[in-house]
């Protein structure tokens, strides 16, 4: 009887060391949350509820995500010169960040799950942009329910046109004309070092039009500076910065218009450096307007 009790405490003092010291035989590894991009094929010009638009169709799979509550997201991004997302006006398909967003809820089945055809419907008239023509890209990816990325799926790039195209009006074409441009350099703003340009122009036949008051940096040589900050950076890449612009009026003057850009940002070696910086009015998918001036000058850093 006393062998058969010290076999067992033996038994039950083995068991416990083997628990705590988290034997492999003991543990149960779970499989992180994800989902696999396959496909995307995009329907144009589908009409859902009298609303017209594309069906978005996207198989992807699922993995330990069994019963999980989350979303398949997608956002329109500019796939132009100035990016950014596409902004929601009516708070209808929209992200708390005020872009305007698509969303599908999922809670898959099984682990793993295999979505070999989920579609979602977005409405033309939901991209809330102005008359024009438009290249965007959908941002897509699966969302935790709360928030935050679970997966990223892809991106697919569109083109976009709405009827009414700003370029001309009637039978004039719009356009700006240049009065002034003036650099103020050393100037502190938030803390940063950099310079201030000041533009004086007037802008015609662009009522209520979004566009853009854009300055790009180079070498004088023409070999462009690269950007690091999507801030103060072109999709093509190249330093820049942007002032939105809507004007009022047929003429709307502008007086003041001013952009800061810090020294930090121009990606170039140490040493001194001639530089020029071209002024553009530009529309918001990127077209030109009108190019204001090509204004020199030297950096050092």
């Amino acid at each position: 009887m006393k062998k058969i009790t010290c076999f067992l405490l033996f038994t039950i003092a083995t068991i416990a060391i083997a628990n705590a010291s988290g034997s492999p035989k003991s543990r149960i590894k779970l499989a992180e949350p994800k989902a696999t991009f396959d496909k995307i094929w995009v329907d144009y010009d589908i009409t859902e509820e009298n609303q017209k638009g594309m069906r978005i169709h996207l198989k992807f799979t699922a993995t330990g995500m069994k019963n999980m509550d989350a979303y398949v997201a997608i956002y329109f991004e500019y796939n132009d010169e100035v990016g950014g997302y596409v902004k929601d006006k009516n708070q209808k398909y929209n992200s708390t960040e005020g872009d305007a967003a698509l969303y599908k809820s999922i809670k898959p089945a099984y682990d793993p799950a295999d979505y070999n055809d989920l579609q979602l419907f977005m409405p033309y008239s939901e991209l809330d942009l102005e008359p024009g023509e438009y290249d965007i890209s959908m941002d897509i990816k699966v969302i935790y329910k709360a928030g935050g990325v679970l997966s990223f799926l892809t991106k697919y790039d569109f083109e976009y046109s709405k009827p009414g195209s700003p370029t001309i009006i009637g039978d004039t074409w719009a356009t700006a004309v240049f009065e002034d441009l003036s650099v103020d350099y050393d100037v502190i703003e938030n803390g940063q070092k950099g310079m201030r340009v000041l533009v004086k122009c007037t802008l015609k036949d662009l009522k209520g039009i979004d566009c853009y008051l854009a300055l790009y940096f180079e070498k004088k040589n023409g070999e462009i500076i690269k950007g690091t900050k999507t801030e103060f950076r072109s999709t093509s890449g190249q330093l820049a910065a942007f002032k939105s612009l809507k004007p009022a009026y047929d003429d709307a003057v502008y007086n003041d218009l001013q952009l800061f850009i810090p020294y930090t940002e121009f990606n170039v070696s140490k040493g001194r450096h001639d530089l020029k910086m071209n002024a553009d009015i530009i529309f918001k998918n990127g077209d030109m307007i009108k190019h204001l001036k090509t204004h020199d000058f030297w950096f050092e850093k």
